[in-house]
């Protein structure tokens, strides 16, 4: 019996080593990141936003990764006002008490808290490097060879114009066969639409304390005249910004179309530009990709048509684009578990997940391996549009100012906008304020 009772302990523990050796039985290590999501267009579109959470893109991800992820728990935090997360993001940070990841804006915005970032080049898949486009926009100064500082959000978002077709129609305009590509065929399409009874634009160009959509078309004009060589250097003080044409000329276009009442007079103030333009009252509104579901669920897919800003001038050395690009970024904290950070913003940039972000959103996915074919995107339609105007895109002028310029700059144009400042005022502050780093 003795003998019977040894062997059957022995056999227990040789069973029971086999089982530790082999991790059968252990738990999953309990491990948790916390997420700052920029509410603002960005992975929550705004009828996404009047949802229950749970329904949202972003929650149903994290499900995802959890679930793929025994052990992992991921809590969500949404800022509503995304120019304020970046100070926001580097306080907390150096107080050792931050997101492990935070969704901020790419570029200079990151560039300047580098102090409160992990750099993560050596620890991104080389499928992601391989198959994901915009490392460049977080790579420290635009840099190649510099500290990656985080992944590209997956789209590519671009500024453009959304427009009811309805309206446009009752004018007398066609902007399918016929978009005005001259800003002399621009103001003439206003103008009819205007006759019409209709606001021709609307425009909400202060909104978080931070020039809107608008003020993007017109940074489009600004850039598309000389490039961005002289903008650059004279952020950097190697030139001075009231002695940029291009700038005078894309800010006095930027006021002269408030000041002919081609778009709502309270647009320096105002928020509801968008209900304006869902309810029917608007003909067109500068918006981003990310707000096209919604419109076509308010007033129709077949009524919803996108073109992008008219050349300024003949003599623009860029033609027929937008502005544009991979502005958006995950980054991780210095107080971040950075392996498991890393591995959600791969999960997030997986083909599978952007095909899934891609029935909620309006998206020009920045993985080469996702075709249009993929997204359904049939020939004419608004989203083939947007792939097309991809290929020809200006990076966002204000993703490559300075701090202290592009500060100044956001702050000052809803004056210039309605004519209590001028073009000239504007870039002399600028040259005042652009040393002050």
């Amino acid at each position: 019996m003795k003998r019977t009772t040894r062997l059957l302990i022995g056999a227990l523990f040789v069973v029971a080593t086999l089982l530790a050796a082999a991790g059968c039985g252990k738990a999953p290590e309990a491990q948790k990141l916390t997420i700052w999501i920029n509410g603002r267009d960005s992975f929550i579109g705004p009828s996404e936003q009047q949802l229950p959470q749970e329904q949202w893109y972003i929650s149903q991800a994290i499900k995802r990764f959890e679930e793929a992820n025994p052990g992992v728990t991921v809590e969500l935090v949404v800022q509503s006002d995304a120019y304020a997360a970046h100070q926001m993001f580097r306080t907390a940070a150096l107080a050792g008490n931050a997101p492990d990841i935070a969704n901020l804006w790419a570029g200079q915005f990151i560039f300047a808290l580098s102090d409160a970032i992990t750099p993560i080049t050596d620890k991104i898949p080389a499928e992601d490097k391989e198959k994901i486009l915009g490392w460049e926009t977080d790579t420290v100064g635009f840099t190649a060879g510099n500290p990656i500082l985080g992944y590209p959000t997956p789209d590519n978002q671009l500024c453009f114009f959304l427009y009811n077709k309805q309206i446009v129609q009752e004018a007398g305009l066609d902007f399918e066969a016929n978009p005005p590509r001259t800003m002399d065929d621009f103001y003439a399409a206003m103008e009819l639409i205007k006759n019409a009874g209709y606001i021709p634009m609307a425009a909400d160009e202060a909104v978080d304390g931070y020039a809107y959509y608008f003020f993007q078309i017109a940074s489009y004009w600004w850039v598309q005249q000389n490039g961005f060589d002289p903008i650059l250097a004279a952020d950097r003080g190697e030139a001075n910004f009231a002695d940029d044409q291009a700038l005078l000329t894309a800010l006095e276009a930027y006021h002269e179309i408030w000041k002919r009442g081609y778009m709502n007079e309270d647009a320096a103030t105002s928020s509801d530009s968008w209900s304006k333009f869902l309810s029917g009252q608007v003909a067109m509104v500068p918006r981003v990709s990310s707000f096209v579901k919604d419109a076509q669920d308010a007033l129709g897919v077949e009524n919803v048509g996108v073109i992008i800003p008219p050349d300024i001038s003949d003599t623009a050395v860029i033609k027929g684009g937008t502005i544009g690009g991979p502005g958006q970024v995950f980054v991780v904290s210095t107080n971040a578990n950075v392996d498991l950070s890393v591995k959600f913003m791969s999960f997030m940039n997986s083909k599978a997940e952007v095909l899934e972000l891609a029935k909620f959103q309006t998206k020009v996915p920045i993985r080469t391996d996702v075709t249009p074919a993929d997204l359904g995107a049939e020939p004419g339609t608004v989203l083939a549009k947007l792939i097309d105007w991809s290929g020809s895109y200006v990076f966002w002028v204000d993703n490559s100012l300075s701090g202290p310029v592009v500060t100044t700059f956001n702050a000052l144009l809803p004056q210039v906008l309605t004519g209590k400042m001028t073009p000239l005022e504007l870039a002399e502050q600028l040259d005042k304020d652009k040393g002050a780093q």
